[in-house]
């Protein structure tokens, strides 16, 4: 069987665990499947294995943090009183967006689309007062563990496959280190 199979299985597998734990178990503390599913995209796009989850850690941490940067901004500086709020936002997105795209020249964050998606996972499930509380509630803390742990759970399904891959099949007796 090809490695393909396996990913397959493992990825619905995982994919299901975190649904099941962000929708049931983890919602209480704020548990996001929609920002573990991003982070685990910016783990495969950073070229999976323990070299991928090690990348993807820092993009989302620096996408979660601008992100959270824009949100404050827009919500508490001064220019909010002389320019609307769609324009102050716009303001500060722009200025965020700006520092994450030139992040991209230190070899640690050159991938930059993944700290994009971290930055939109923020964008997309939080309010600027809720930043402001510096409690476990926080969502830009929420959003970071959760982008973690889909890294984390791409990692494991990339192990679970391997693991699968090396079991023998029925009948069959050894496995083959040519199957793929």
């Amino acid at each position: 069987m090809s490695i393909a199979y396996f990913r397959a299985v493992s990825v619905g597998a995982l994919g299901g665990l975190a649904a099941f734990l962000t929708l049931g178990p983890a919602a209480p503390y704020g548990a996001q499947l929609f920002a573990a599913l991003i982070g685990w995209a910016g783990y495969i796009h950073l070229g999976g294995k323990l070299d991928g989850l090690k990348k993807s850690v820092p993009h989302d941490l620096l996408g979660v943090a601008l992100a959270a940067v824009a949100l404050l901004a827009a919500a508490h500086l001064p220019y909010g009183e002389v320019v609307s709020p769609a324009a102050s936002t716009g303001i500060a997105v722009a200025i965020t967006l700006v520092a994450l795209v030139l992040s991209a020249k230190a070899p640690a964050l050159a991938e930059w689309p993944v700290s994009l998606a971290a930055y939109a996972t923020l964008l997309a499930t939080s309010h600027a007062d809720d930043l402001a509380a510096l409690s476990p509630s926080n969502p830009a803390l929420l959003a970071a563990l959760s982008l973690i742990a889909g890294a984390i759970l791409g990692y494991l399904a990339d192990q679970l496959a391997e693991a699968l891959l090396k079991l023998p099949l029925p009948g069959q007796k050894a496995p083959s280190a040519a199957r793929g």
